[in-house]
């Protein structure tokens, strides 16, 4: 059979309106008709006049505090001026010879500088001395001692996430 363009345009017109068509001509039918019931809302104390006050009393919390008229400038937050001398990266632990306590070890920073460990999970801080020993574990940056440590985390929390500043 020869059909021209336009019968099979047609054809194909007719076969999508049908796929579209009939399928939603059974959801409908099939479908229970809608109405809604006109209920009655429930009633409450307040309703019924068993309250101390024919008033309702307002919403709670809906009108917030009173306006306070504010005392002076407000507080404005700035970050600490470190001028580049801030570093973050892991601290570990390592016991040291007790003559060097408050000590740490990095090759991040030269020998000498006091630094500041921050633990960026609880901001407790502590103040140790870079010294050269030799123990640089991988993945961290920053060797403490183990009492040191002790200051900021507890020691099963290594390694730790930490900001150093000098």
């Amino acid at each position: 059979m020869n059909l021209s363009r336009i019968d099979r345009n047609r054809m194909v017109v007719a076969a999508v309106v049908t796929t579209i068509v009939l399928p939603l001509a059974f959801m409908a039918s099939g479908k229970p008709s809608t109405q809604v019931a006109a209920t009655t809302a429930p009633t409450t104390t307040y309703d019924l006049g068993l309250a101390s006050s024919d008033t309702v009393d307002a919403p709670a919390n809906l009108t917030g505090p009173g306006d306070v008229a504010p005392v002076g400038p407000g507080a404005i937050a700035y970050p600490a001026d470190n001028s580049g001398r801030i570093l973050r990266g892991k601290a570990t632990f390592h016991r040291f010879p007790d003559s060097v306590a408050k000590a740490c070890a990095t090759n991040e920073l030269p020998l000498g500088t006091v630094i500041t460990v921050r633990n960026l999970n609880n901001g407790r801080k502590a103040s140790c001395t870079n010294i050269n020993v030799g123990f640089a574990p991988a993945g961290a940056d920053i060797v403490l001692g183990t009492e040191l440590f002790a200051q900021i985390a507890q020691l099963i929390d290594a390694p730790l996430p930490v900001e150093l500043t000098w």
